[in-house]
């Protein structure tokens, strides 16, 4: 099971670079939504992440894909202390 990043992160990145992001977890076919960040746009939505159940679709006119894939990599293999 993927960690789940926080909602400050999924800000930073939407304003970073300019987009619609979201995470959902994998619940057998479906996707259930667990928090998104930045403006709402009328555009397609794709996954662009998935590391194990948890997965990240974005919304966006232009992409720097390699970089943001790198950046949630990161956040996401973070390990939670105690």
């Amino acid at each position: 099971m993927a960690n789940e990043i926080s909602t400050f992160d999924l800000e930073r990145l939407a304003n970073s670079y300019q987009i619609r992001i979201w995470q959902c977890r994998k619940l057998g076919r479906r996707w259930s939504f667990i928090a998104g960040a930045g403006p709402e746009k009328i555009l397609p939505s794709q996954l662009i992440y998935e590391a194990g159940d948890l997965g990240f679709f974005v919304q966006a006119e232009s992409l720097d894909e390699p970089a943001l894939i790198e950046e949630l990599k990161k956040l996401t293999s973070k390990s939670i202390c105690c």
